[in-house]
C-alpha cells in the first residue's frame, strides 16, 4: 500500500467551490494548474471512437446470438455483453457529468439512449443518485452509496440490525463479493421506483425508453433461445455486469473516512480527498475501471473528460504533497483487503480502522 498526499473531490457536474473565498483558496492554485494543461477541454475524438467501438461490439453480440440460436454456446456471449455494458455504463456516467463535447442537450440525449435503452436504467435516477454521492461522498445520511441497507457501513447502522439483518452484518465481509453481482438488478429496480415519483413528463419519456429496452432485450433472447437458455443467459450476463459495476465504485470509497454532522467548514479538498482512494495498476485496471480508478482526480474535477484523469493524477498528487493533504493510492488487491477488513470490523460492532 502506498499513502501519499492528494486532493479531494467535488460535486457531480462540476467542482463547486465553497462560498467563503478564503476557504476555497487551497483549490484555486490546483485548478489553475489543471486548466493550464488543457485538461478540462473536451475530447471529441475519444468519445466518437468509443461510441463506434461499442456499437460494433453490441452488433457482433447480436449477430453471434443469431448464428448460435438455440445453442448453449450462446452463454459464452454473456460475459462479452456484460463487459460491453460496463463500458456503456461509463459513457452514461460521463454524460451525467457533462463530459461529452457539445451542448448539454448532447449529453442528455446520449445519456438517455445509453442508460435507458441499452442498459435499462433511468438516466434521471442515475444522475440524482450520483450527484448526491459527489456532493457528500461517504457522508452517512447524505451519500446514498452508504445508506442503510443490506451492507452495514457504520457502527450506527450495525446497532440497528436485528435478526437476519444482524446475521448478514456479521458475515458481510464473506458475503460482499456475491452481493456485488446484484448491483445491476438493484439499479434497474430502484430506477423504476424513482420514476414513479417523478413528474408525468419525465415518467412518460424515460418510462417509454425503459419499456423499449426490455422489449428488445427480452424479446431478442426469447426469440433466439429456449426458456432455460434465456434464464441462464440473463443470470450470467446481469451477474457479471453488476459485479463489474460494483467493482468500479466500491474500491474507491469504501473503508475510507465517513464524515459526520455538518461539513460547512471543510473546503473542497478537505471534503473530498479523505473519502477517496485511487487504484493503481495497469492498462487493464484502467480499462475495467473506465479510468475512474483515478477517483481523487474525478471527484475534484467531475466535468473533466475521463480520458484526461490519468494526466491530471501526478499534478494533483504533487499539489497535495505541497499542502500536506493526505492522498491515498493502493493496488486493487490491497483496496479490497482494506474494504473487507473494514466490513468485518463494522459487522462485528468494532471500531474500524480508516486510512485517513
Amino acid at each position: 500500500m502506498t499513502t501519499h498526499l492528494e486532493a479531494p473531490v467535488g460535486p457531480a457536474t462540476a467542482p463547486v467551490p465553497p462560498p467563503d473565498g478564503l476557504r476555497q483558496s487551497s483549490f484555486r492554485p490546483l485548478i489553475k494548474r489543471i486548466k493550464a494543461r488543457g485538461l478540462m477541454a473536451g475530447t471529441t475524438r475519444y468519445y466518437l471512437v468509443t461510441g463506434v467501438a461499442l456499437v460494433m461490439v453490441l452488433a457482433a453480440v447480436v449477430a453471434g446470438l443469431a448464428l448460435l440460436a438455440g445453442s448453449w454456446w450462446t452463454l459464452l456471449l454473456a460475459p462479452l455483453l456484460a463487459i460491453t455494458w460496463g463500458q456503456v455504463s461509463f459513457v452514461v456516467h460521463d454524460a451525467g457529468h457533462r463530459q461529452l463535447p457539445g451542448p448539454r442537450s448532447v449529453s442528455d440525449r446520449v445519456g438517455l439512449v445509453a442508460a435507458n435503452i441499452l442498459l435499462g436504467v433511468s438516466f434521471g435516477y442515475w444522475n440524482d443518485k450520483h450527484d448526491r454521492h459527489h456532493a457528500n461522498p461517504n457522508h452517512e445520511g447524505l451519500d446514498p452509496d452508504v445508506a442503510e441497507g443490506i451492507i452495514t457501513w457504520s457502527e450506527r447502522q450495525h446497532a440497528k440490525k436485528t435478526g437476519l439483518g444482524l446475521w448478514v452484518s456479521r458475515h458481510q465481509a464473506a458475503l460482499f463479493f456475491p452481493l456485488l453481482t446484484f448491483q445491476g438488478w438493484l439499479l434497474q429496480v430502484e430506477a423504476i421506483g424513482w420514476l414513479v415519483r417523478r413528474p408525468r413528463g419525465t415518467r412518460a419519456v424515460e418510462g417509454a425508453l425503459l419499456a423499449l429496452h426490455w422489449s428488445l432485450y427480452l424479446g431478442l433472447l426469447v426469440w433466439l433461445l429456449s426458456p432455460p437458455q434465456v434464464l441462464a443467459f440473463i443470470v450470467v450476463h446481469q451477474g457479471i455486469w453488476g459485479f463489474l459495476l460494483a467493482s468500479v465504485f466500491a474500491p474507491n470509497h469504501k473503508g475510507m473516512e465517513m464524515p459526520e454532522g455538518q461539513q460547512t467548514r471543510r473546503d473542497h479538498l478537505q471534503k473530498q480527498v479523505p473519502t477517496s482512494r485511487n487504484i493503481i495498476g495497469s492498462p487493464l485496471v484502467d480499462f475495467f475501471m473506465g479510468g475512474l480508478n483515478y477517483q481523487v482526480e474525478h471527484h475534484l474535477f467531475p466535468s473533466m473528460p475521463r480520458a484526461h484523469l490519468k494526466d491530471a493524477q501526478p499534478i494533483v498528487e504533487e499539489y497535495c504533497h505541497e499542502i500536506d493533504m493526505p492522498y491515498v493510492k493502493v493496488g486493487m488487491i490491497e483496496s479490497y483487503g482494506q474494504i473487507l477488513r473494514y466490513l468485518h470490523a463494522v459487522g462485528n460492532g468494532r471500531q474500524p480502522e480508516r486510512l485517513v
